[in-house]
């Protein structure tokens, strides 16, 4: 998501804005883990969790998903999207 950000504000291709929607509708849609916490460390494109990963360990953590969000919202407060 991030990185369509990043390709967007650099070259304006609309494509690339739609790209990030798309990674956030399905973030919210499949990733994050409303009964229990936690955004899921794999899921199925149909947005079915992975019972081979644990959400959290030594190379998946909450901060991952917190920069991620704050990049996020750095990004579009440059482009002044509300």
């Amino acid at each position: 998501m991030v990185g369509f950000l990043n390709a967007f504000e650099i070259s304006g291709q609309r494509h690339f804005w739609v790209a990030a929607q798309r990674s956030w509708e399905f973030i919210e849609r499949a990733i994050v883990d409303r009964k229990h916490g936690e955004w899921f460390w794999k899921v199925s494109k149909e947005g079915v969790p992975s019972d081979d990963k644990f959400k959290v360990d030594q190379w998946k953590c909450p901060y991952h998903n917190s920069r991620t969000c704050l990049e996020v919202m750095a990004r579009l407060d440059r482009l002044r999207v509300r």
